[in-house]
């Protein structure tokens, strides 16, 4: 194995020449870090980051926390497709990601415990139970926090344009000639889910179309069983939308399944929206038309805050809520309605 003693040789430096390089020093010049950094990938030098970290009293570790409240953890696509883009990000800075877990074994704990008994830098908060008094303690410590799609007025969140989102989907309803449209929406004890309901309500509002309360249809946990329950219930209603608004693609492939056992057709019958832009949703037949969210963008726009509160060593723009754009993929379940 090659060791930092080898590089020195090499190169001509002294080993704290070598070691100061490595850790970006900046009473080093550029020239000899390029130098120095060029050899250690030539030789095949690998840093000891164990020793690297006792020497800057860093751990380079970013924290994410994720409680598959749903049961369906990182399989879901959007959020695997946020942490891809987060962690090739911060890679590139040299940090690592870690999972935080309440239970490590016979060491139960809070996540803030956890955090400070493993020393990360700054946390992730990708899924979970955003609001409950555990999570409150873990946004109220000195450790800068992400959230992705929730508000709190202690942390900085990312998080698609929900409102917009939404209106593009109604709006687009209304462009083909649909008036008597559905909503079948997450559950309103999520941050996200109360706020595309009311967003739906608000879009219906603002293009004069009438809102019938039967129409609106919880689908709790965004899955693609919820859809298909919510989409039964739509069904055995004496009057029937034309349109159906869904607040995930997984509700909407999920509708789609429940239209089909009826005897029904996609868009024939029903035209159906989603929300997310998942890759299965363009894979499926029909193709689903939906609200596409930019995960990389999401990603690399929460890498981005979480290094600057590294670098900075504190909390950034806390209680800010920075939105990224979606845009309608148009697909094959909506039709014209003659």
């Amino acid at each position: 194995m090659v060791t930092i003693k080898d590089v020195a040789l090499k190169s001509g430096y002294s080993i704290t020449t070598v070691s100061k390089a490595l850790n970006d020093y900046s009473d080093i010049s550029s020239n000899t870090k390029k130098l120095i950094l060029d050899l250690c990938d030539e030789m095949g030098y690998i840093p000891n980051l164990s020793a690297r970290s006792l020497v800057t009293q860093k751990s380079y570790t970013i924290g994410i926390i994720f409680e598959a409240v749903t049961g369906v953890g990182l399989e879901h696509p959007l959020f695997s497709k946020i942490l891809e883009s987060f962690k090739s990000k911060v890679e590139v800075d040299g940090y690592d990601i870690m999972f935080l877990s309440k239970n490590m074994g016979k060491q139960n704990g809070s996540y803030l415990q956890h955090s400070k008994r493993k020393q990360v830098e700054a946390i992730l908060v990708l899924c979970g139970e955003f609001d409950n008094p555990e999570m409150h303690d873990l946004y109220k410590s000195d450790i800068p926090i992400l959230v992705i799609d929730f508000g709190f007025a202690g942390v900085l969140n990312v998080t698609s344009n929900n409102r917009s989102g939404v209106r593009q989907a109604v709006k687009y309803f209304k462009h083909l000639g649909h008036s008597s449209i559905a909503n079948i929406h997450g559950g309103v004890k999520s941050y996200i889910g109360s706020q595309r309901k009311d967003f739906f309500v608000d879009a219906m509002n603002k293009y004069n179309l009438a809102i019938n309360e039967d129409f609106i249809v919880p689908g709790e946990d965004f899955s693609k069983e919820d859809g298909f329950k919510a989409m039964n219930i739509i069904l055995k209603l004496n009057e029937q939308p034309t349109a159906i608004f869904c607040a995930s693609d997984m509700l909407a492939i999920g509708a789609m399944q429940a239209i089909k056992q009826a005897g029904k057709n996609v868009p024939e019958d029903y035209s159906i929206i989603g929300f997310d832009g998942i890759d299965v949703g363009q894979i499926i037949s029909p193709r689903l038309t939906t609200i596409k969210q930019d995960t990389r963008k999401m990603g690399g726009l929460a890498a981005t805050y979480i290094l600057q509160m590294i670098q900075e060593k504190r909390k950034v723009n806390v209680g800010e809520t920075f939105t990224v754009d979606t845009y309608l993929i148009n697909g094959e379940t909506t039709k014209v309605l003659r």
